[in-house]
């Protein structure tokens, strides 16, 4: 399945679909807002990953899903002057569920995915990414506990 399946512009004028160029955290604020939000090679451009968790979960409805799917490259790593808090995946994981209140639904790890490239070309680079779908809980309700 090729990501997006349906053209955006394909859209009803007033659907609830939105795509921003901006900083995500000042972008979308509303609690409780989104049924769904998906990431996409998303969650390692935030300076601190676990505001952008805690913004996600803010902003979805009780019990609504978030997908992730990407890397780990953290784009702030290594620039002087750049905060930038880099969790592993097993980090994220944690987190998400024990302090934030998600419920991990699925995980893939090591996916392997290619990143806006000709295929034709004799240069192919690909990424190892976890794909994971959650839910939003409250604190306390994961599985996993606190």
């Amino acid at each position: 399945m090729k990501i997006p399946d349906v053209n955006p512009s394909d859209l009803p004028q007033y659907g609830l679909f939105s795509m921003a160029a901006g900083d995500f955290l000042e972008i979308y604020t509303k609690e409780d807002e989104w049924d769904c939000v998906v990431c996409c090679f998303f969650i390692d451009t935030a300076h601190n990953v676990i505001e952008l968790l805690q913004r996600i979960h803010k902003i979805l409805k009780p019990g609504g899903i978030w997908i992730n799917f990407g890397p780990l490259l953290y784009h702030f790593m290594d620039m002087p002057g750049e905060l930038s808090i880099e969790l592993s995946w097993e980090e994220i994981h944690r987190v998400a569920e024990r302090e934030i209140g998600f419920e991990i639904l699925k995980e893939q790890r090591c996916v392997p995915s290619h990143y806006i490239q000709n295929p034709h070309s004799m240069i192919q680079m690909s990424y190892s990414c976890v794909f994971m779908v959650a839910r939003k809980g409250q604190l306390g309700t994961s599985p996993q506990g606190n």
